[in-house]
């Protein structure tokens, strides 16, 4: 088996119908976690009545429950537009919302708390996790363009053949493409969710917002992402598009990105203009640095520097407060401020933000309104690339043109003592969360395209059923753990949610998580004479955290393709004490933990003992474990 899910029933608890919760009148969107921090998490929710709520937390284990209470703040800026009301609820929409937050502060890093929030007659129970202190192993997950809309139910995207180029339709329709592709996210359980952009299909449409949270959310804690797992997510131009109203027009553009400031909290960037509070930030998140940055408007408007032609920002004539990226405005000035305390204070590096600036799409055209141009071109972002290069970021994470590609461009970090070496970004193209399913576009030109899925994962069918290849809805995963000493390891694995197909209901009706072949491993440490570079996917990886250890060791390692996997420990002497893990595991990084006990369940004492971990002949990694006290 490799890890088959079936495919989600449209059934669920509560009715949707256009997105809406219907038959719960407590919660408007249940509650999920914000804004991460070592001793601190933000708690959000939505309700429908004008009445206070409350959240009551614990420690994992710990008896003492704390409650603290959330008075309603109207949600104003979410409300149903006079043209929703007309066309979809007959004069009829629901009423504004109430937002409720909460700051639970003075946490302890890294720790697991179990929470539950009651409003009006109904209650939801969820748990989390808070941000380690300092080096730790972290799994985060991005994926970028899910664009909800009631409308995507039905709604199957193009699949342009590789061969011919021939239009096809895809197996699923995008709820269900975009639906699975959470699943799988869920099962990993990733510290962090990162969403590079364009979440919702029409910012300014409140039903499209409403089909988001009824995806990310949900009244069971336990199967609810965002309210286990924080959703970290950059502004993208659907963000800023009001759809059927003004377009891109202010004020409806502003009135558009609203709804996305309200839904989310982030940490601040203590822009000068308060209104551009949540559109840029940047999160410190064990070893590494998350930059999310809003590119989506560069004055002056028209220019060969503007990614949206249609967008008026904080310095064009009456344009909204979408901010400037290019050098000398106050995003680059921020931007290069938090790249050098990165470059000092963390391992890795990433950046996040919705235009993609090496691209083979629709919008790796250069700016313009001709032909072979686009005026929502990604080309101008290549403008930040000298300032990711100067400071070393590891890899950046876009989205826009709805298709999995992957770019390098090589370059020279400047060390902070003014030091040179040579060093590699990776572009990311995550762009398949769940609507477009995009090839290359005629006439484009990414000189560093290293993998485009389109072209260099071809298809295999059998009978008419797909066996194995091709694009499909997915996401990045990255795993970063220790390797050895103070050398650290990053392992980007492009996944994708590959259908099923079942004889006996003559259809695709389930998924599996698979890796593409383009995985890329990065080294780092905070020794600058440590260089970060390239590895090789193609063979075993290993790592062993925390070690020492008192209770628990967690085994990590990468395997490179799906293969059987046995773990044993011995001891000094070279005596096995246990098998902890045997069997089939999937291509990519893999976990198991080991309780400092042997087969019988007993107690080992304190001193040193040995893991060997085995995935076919002459595929074997040793390691070395010590365990302080039990």
């Amino acid at each position: 088996m490799r890890g088959i899910f079936g495919i989600l029933s449209s059934l669920v608890m509560v009715v949707i119908s256009a997105g809406i919760l219907y038959g719960q009148s407590d919660f408007r969107v249940f509650p999920y976690i914000q804004h991460p921090a070592p001793d601190a998490m933000t708690i959000l929710w939505f309700s429908g009545e004008p009445s206070p709520g409350s959240c009551s937390y614990r420690k994992e284990g710990s008896h003492l429950w704390i409650t603290l209470s959330a008075d309603p703040d109207s949600a104003e800026a979410i409300r149903y537009s006079d043209w929703e009301d007309t066309t979809y609820f007959e004069g009829s929409a629901p009423s504004i919302p109430y937002r409720h937050r909460i700051r639970i502060e003075n946490l302890e890093p890294g720790t697991r708390y179990e929470y539950r929030v009651t409003q009006g007659n109904t209650g939801f129970r969820s748990a989390f996790r808070t941000a380690p202190e300092g080096d730790a192993p972290v799994r985060f997950i991005a994926y970028a363009d899910s664009e909800t809309e009631p409308e995507s139910t039905g709604k199957a995207a193009d699949w342009p053949d590789p061969v011919n180029d021939s239009a096809r339709a895809y197996f699923w329709d995008q709820t269900t493409g975009y639906r699975n592709n959470l699943e799988v996210i869920r099962s990993r359980e990733p510290d962090l969710v990162v969403i590079a952009g364009d979440l919702a299909e029409s910012g300014g449409e409140q039903r499209d917002w409403d089909e988001f949270w009824c995806h990310n959310t949900d009244p069971s804690g336990a199967l609810s992402l965002a309210g286990r797992i924080p959703l970290m997510a950059a502004p993208g131009n659907h963000e800023y598009y009001e759809g059927h109203m003004d377009g891109y027009a202010q004020p409806g553009s502003e009135r558009a990105v609203g709804r996305f400031l309200t839904y989310f909290e982030f940490p601040p960037n203590k822009s000068p203009n308060p209104e551009q509070e949540g559109r840029y930030y940047s999160l410190r998140y064990g070893p590494l640095t998350l930059i999310v940055l809003d590119l989506c408007n560069n004055s002056p408007n028209g220019s060969d520097g503007d990614t949206n032609f249609r967008l008026l920002g904080e310095n064009d004539t009456l344009g909204g407060n979408a901010p400037d990226f290019g050098p000398g405005s106050v995003q680059y000035r921020w931007l290069e401020d938090r790249l050098a305390g990165a470059q000092v204070n963390s391992i890795f590096t990433f950046v996040v933000f919705h235009h993609a600036p090496y691209s083979s799409g629709p919008h790796g055209y250069p700016p313009g309104e001709e032909a072979f141009q686009d005026y929502q071109s990604g080309v101008p972002v290549r403008m930040l690339t000298p300032l990711f290069m100067k400071y070393g970021v590891d890899a950046v994470i876009s989205g826009h043109d709805e298709m999995w590609e992957r770019s390098a461009v090589p370059g020279v970090e400047v060390l902070p003592d003014e030091e040179e070496r040579e060093h590699t970004i990776h572009f990311y193209d995550v762009g398949v969360g769940g609507d477009g399913l995009r090839g290359p576009y005629e006439g484009t030109d990414n000189p560093f395209r290293q993998f485009l899925v389109h072209s260099d994962v071809p298809e295999t069918w059998e009978e008419g059923i797909l066996l194995d290849g091709g694009k499909h809805y997915g996401h990045l995963e990255v795993n970063v753990f220790p390797e050895y000493g103070d050398t650290w390891q990053a392992v980007l694995e492009p996944v994708h949610v590959f259908p099923v197909y079942n004889a006996q209901d003559s259809a695709y009706t389930a998924f599996e998580r698979r890796v593409y072949d383009d995985v890329v491993i990065l080294r780092g440490s905070r020794d600058a004479s440590v260089a970060v570079k390239d590895q090789p996917a193609h063979h075993l990886i290993s790592s062993i955290y925390p070690n020492p250890f008192n209770e628990h060791a967690v085994i990590e390692y990468h395997l490179p393709w799906r293969s059987g996997v046995r773990i044993m420990i011995y001891d000094v002497q070279g005596r096995l004490l246990r098998q902890l893990d045997e069997g089939v595991r999937e291509q990519g990084v893999q976990r198991a933990e080991w309780d400092g006990r042997d087969g019988a369940g007993r107690p080992l004492s304190p001193g040193i003992y040995y893991y060997r971990l085995e995935t076919g002949p002459g595929h074997i990694v040793t390691g070395r474990m010590v365990q302080l006290r039990k």
